[in-house]
């Protein structure tokens, strides 16, 4: 399972969310979202749990905990949904 995390510090990085994750469970990988230029953190990423059960519990514990400072908000993400191109005749 996917769970979003958001509304981190920018001086989060993957270990931070390591800590706050692998007590509830084997963590599979983590993805701290950049900017692509100036490679600064957006506030937000992703961790990647591979016990769904485990993953549940670590939303309802960890959702407005706090973070350096920061308080997270913790979701399970919905799937992704593919864009359609829309053909313009």
């Amino acid at each position: 399972m996917v769970v979003f995390v958001g509304n981190f510090s920018p001086d989060t990085v993957e270990q931070d969310l390591l800590d706050k994750f692998e007590p509830y469970g084997p963590v599979a990988a983590i993805n701290v979202m950049r900017d692509e230029i100036s490679e600064r953190v957006l506030g937000f990423g992703f961790v990647e749990m591979a016990d769904g059960d485990a993953a549940r519990r670590a939303i309802a514990d960890l959702h407005h905990s706090k973070l350096k400072g920061s308080t997270l908000i913790v979701c399970e993400t919905s799937p992704r949904v593919e864009r359609r191109r829309r053909i313009q005749r």
